[in-house]
């Protein structure tokens, strides 16, 4: 919040810079860290409320608009008249998006915890699959999806009109494969495997 208030107060105080160079700043300050932090940290509704208003107040004043302009006009789609901005909710979506689909793909022990936590959002709620899970998940508070990383992400994304279909623990998917299984279809199916040697050059 302490970034934001800051770039706020730049862009109220400096008119040199031009609209297109406002918006430049807002994207190379203000959204990178919050999709860096956006899987890791969970904003309880109140502070992310809060977030978002200053995010917009940052756009109005890169826009040099007025405070009273509607904020409608900033997330409405270009081809609807209005300027699309991404809105803190549509810039951590992806990020947590992107954190999920890798703890799902690594066998490194992250892959266990986050079936465990799949699970028990699919039970918690009563739903059979992700696609269920998404529809209740819109009912559900910004506190209550927060509690878990799987029911979270499919609020944000039902609540951004994206609809979601996804297995992330299909038994046919190769993650899902021990190392003797995946080591005997490799010698089913005759696979070849290269191993490079990295060797060190003399000094």
């Amino acid at each position: 919040m302490d970034g934001i208030t800051e770039i706020a107060c730049f862009l109220r105080k400096n008119r040199d810079l031009s609209s297109k160079n406002n918006l430049r700043l807002i994207e190379c300050t203000l959204a990178p860290p919050l999709a860096f932090s956006g899987p890791v940290i969970i904003w309880p509704e109140k502070e992310f409320k809060r977030l978002t208003a200053a995010f917009v107040r940052c756009n109005k004043k890169a826009w040099q608009m007025s405070p009273n302009t509607s904020t409608r006009l900033f997330t409405f789609p270009n081809d609807q008249g209005g300027f699309q901005i991404k809105i803190p909710r549509a810039i951590i979506c992806p990020a947590v998006w992107g954190q999920l689909t890798r703890c799902c793909q690594f066998d490194d022990r992250t892959r266990q915890l986050a079936e465990i936590t799949y699970k028990d959002s699919l039970k918690k709620h009563g739903c059979l699959d992700m696609e269920n899970l998404q529809f209740e998940a819109q009912f559900l508070t910004w506190d209550q999806a927060s509690q878990n990383s799987f029911v979270f992400e499919c609020h944000l994304t039902s609540t951004l009109g994206i609809q979601l279909s996804w297995d992330p623990f299909h038994p046919d998917w190769t993650a899902s494969a021990t190392n003797i299984e995946l080591a005997q279809a490799m010698i089913t199916t005759q696979h070849l495997v290269h191993i490079q040697q990295k060797t060190s050059g003399s000094g």
